[in-house]
């Protein structure tokens, strides 16, 4: 079926009746979501301190280069969460069914590598919780899983959003982003962390950015929408890069320490990026996988390092390769594996039974940035 296109009108944009399951853009999304698992991995490969990863310095180029994308990498995993929601939106009657897939989508996985990267850290000595406080993992952030988590209260506030009509115009929704934005900066003074509320209001923005971008193309895909965007990413990356590359800089953690860079930055690349960057098909094939990078890059980069610990003394830039390529590819024949185990598929990425097996090459049939639709 044909998509319907919206009406602009002068007052507001009025959201469509339908919308197509599916999108002309897929190809350039899965290629987003390959150069978002690419920037991700790395900083895990380089190390999110001195004392993790390559055990870099603050001063060394790679320290500069995962700083450089601080403000690029998750904020363009949220958006592209929310664009790909957009292409699926929650539909009138399908509340609850709509919940218990993002339920099974999100929950089942996050219990699961929660569970395997604290028993592997446990086993490490790493700084975890006692066993008698093993239940901590699955209601506080933990580690990298923070993401995976902070979803769940975003999708609990778009569900009431949808429920309310309240992103159903440009006008309420241009409201609802500046409520959004506020959120974002008020967001760390919040009393507790239980369900990563606090990281749900710093993904809050990007994720409603993607749904407008979709939902409201003809306004916020607009030549004049796709101009200020080009210049805004390039005054507030470039500022950003001259910064990084001007000073030593310890690692950014943008999600603590909030900024405008971040919404500027994270917000003009991801319009940017669906607009402007070509189709890359080794980009898109690694899209396809982007969940389950997601949820395991760490295990297979960790893994790495413990192996060539033990030969001579590496150039450090066959090491951060070497672990880089894992994080990568580790994650993505796992993928391959559990599709051919009874339960596989819906223990490491909350799959219904229905889902076909994945292959390496089915990038654009796959729509979802850590696909959560």
């Amino acid at each position: 079926m044909a998509s319907v296109q919206p009406v602009i009108r002068l007052d507001r944009l009025v959201l469509p009746r339908e919308t197509s399951p599916t999108s002309p853009q897929d190809g350039k999304v899965q290629t987003l979501r390959g150069v978002a698992c690419l920037l991700l991995v790395a900083f895990h490969a380089v190390g999110s301190s001195a004392a993790s990863g390559l055990h870099v310095p603050d001063g060394s180029a790679y320290r500069q280069f995962t700083n450089l994308f601080v403000h690029i990498r998750m904020p363009l995993f949220t958006f592209l969460s929310g664009l790909v929601y957009a292409y699926r939106p929650l539909r009138p009657g399908e509340t609850r069914r709509f919940l218990g897939k993002k339920l099974r989508r999100l929950g089942v996985p996050l219990l699961v590598a929660s569970t395997i990267l604290y028993g592997l850290h446990l086993a490490a000595h790493d700084p975890v919780p006692p066993l008698a406080r093993l239940w901590s993992v699955y209601v506080y952030p933990f580690y990298h899983l923070w993401f995976v988590q902070a979803l769940l209260p975003v999708f609990a506030v778009l569900v009431v959003l949808e429920l309310l009509g309240a992103l159903a115009t440009s006008g309420r929704f241009l409201v609802v982003l500046a409520l959004a934005l506020v959120a974002y900066w008020y967001g760390p003074l919040l009393p507790s962390d239980v369900l990563g509320l606090r990281n749900a209001t710093y993904l809050l923005p990007f994720f409603l950015w993607g749904v407008g971008v979709h939902r409201f193309r003809g306004l916020l895909q607009s030549q004049l929408a796709l101009i200020a965007a080009a210049a805004c990413f390039v005054v507030a990356q470039g500022f950003h890069g001259y910064i990084v590359l001007t000073h030593t800089l310890a690692p950014i953690d943008p999600v603590a320490t909030r900024s405008v860079w971040t919404l500027l930055i994270g917000m003009s690349a991801g319009l940017c990026g669906l607009r402007f960057l070509p189709r890359m098909p080794l980009m898109e094939g690694i899209g396809a996988s982007s969940y389950i990078i997601y949820l395991y890059h760490p295990l297979f980069v960790a893994a790495v390092f413990a192996a060539l610990g033990v030969l001579p003394a590496l150039p450090t830039i066959l090491l951060f390769a070497a672990a880089a390529a894992a994080g990568l590819a580790g994650p993505m024949v796992m993928e391959l594996v559990a599709a051919r185990i009874p339960l596989g598929g819906l223990l490491l990425e909350g799959r219904g039974r229905q889902a076909p097996p994945p292959t390496l090459a089915d990038g654009e049939e796959r729509a979802a940035t850590l696909r959560v639709a």
